[in-house]
């Protein structure tokens, strides 16, 4: 029973651990190339102002949430900005837009404002830690290579997306997008649209590997006491037979002559 009892307090604290692992918060100083991947773009809306107009998408790859506060967004100028605050669920999309998004009829994740503008030739959008290390970039050399008003959306999310991608100027990592918004643009804020996402073969988190090795660990114990405790029945039912215990079997053996 008492080995039960140990198998099952064991269990229970590793399922314990496994869980608030699985449910941590990740923040920008955690994040490591690819953890945000940029998967859409629009620099050149029609119909209204491309301050009204511009936006652009990022993805979260990983399985956890992620406190975006302290995110660094630049681009190859002198434009950028430092997101406040915003909470980004596991493998989901975040909006970021010059406006409210009342224009385009969408309701952007995050309004930057003047702080960064996407130029309609050359840009580059970039994602970065405090400390300067690059999480996802993007590269552009032609802001409407598809037509005004037509977005850029990534053609395939998956484990082996390049941690600088570019636009279909200087690259083939974006297609048109085709679902229809206000005043006949094109394009898919804070869904997938056109772009393929495979992100089914996550590797396998820390607490997954921890709770193997200890249901293995577990098994090896389980099989090391059984054998002990049958050892200790042949024993005894040994010394039952032969009218003698433990310890006169060992003093006999002791007092045996040494053959000298």
């Amino acid at each position: 029973m008492a080995k039960w009892l140990l198998f099952a307090s064991i269990l229970s604290i590793t399922v314990s651990v496994s869980s608030q692992t699985f449910a941590a918060t990740l923040t920008t100083a955690n994040l490591t190339p690819n953890n945000l991947v940029i998967t859409e773009y629009l620099a050149n809306p029609v119909g209204m102002t491309d301050a009204d107009g511009e936006y652009f998408e990022i993805f979260n790859t990983t399985s956890h949430s992620i406190d975006l506060g302290g995110l660094v967004v630049r681009d190859d100028g002198t434009n950028s900005f430092t997101v406040t605050a915003l909470l980004l669920a596991p493998q989901s999309f975040a909006v970021f837009s010059n406006s409210d998004g009342t224009s385009l009829g969408i309701t952007p994740d995050y309004m930057y404002g003047g702080s960064m503008t996407l130029t309609n030739t050359a840009d580059e959008i970039g994602l970065y830690r405090q400390d300067g290390m690059a999480i996802h970039q993007l590269i552009y050399t032609d802001g409407d290579f598809f037509g005004a008003g037509i977005a850029h959306e990534l053609d395939v999310l998956n484990w082996t997306t390049p941690a600088v991608v570019n636009g279909p100027a200087s690259g083939a990592d974006f297609i048109a997008a085709s679902a229809l918004l206000p005043f006949n643009n094109n394009g898919s804020p804070g869904l997938a649209g056109n772009t393929t996402i495979n992100l089914a073969a996550v590797p396998l988190p820390a607490s997954v590997w921890m709770f193997g090795s200890t249901l293995g660990m577990l098994c090896w114990l389980r099989h090391k006491v059984g054998k002990a405790a049958h050892l200790a029945l042949e024993a005894l039912t040994h010394d039952r037979q032969t009218g003698s215990n433990g310890l006169d079997s060992l003093g006999a053996a002791n007092a045996a002559p040494t053959g000298r």
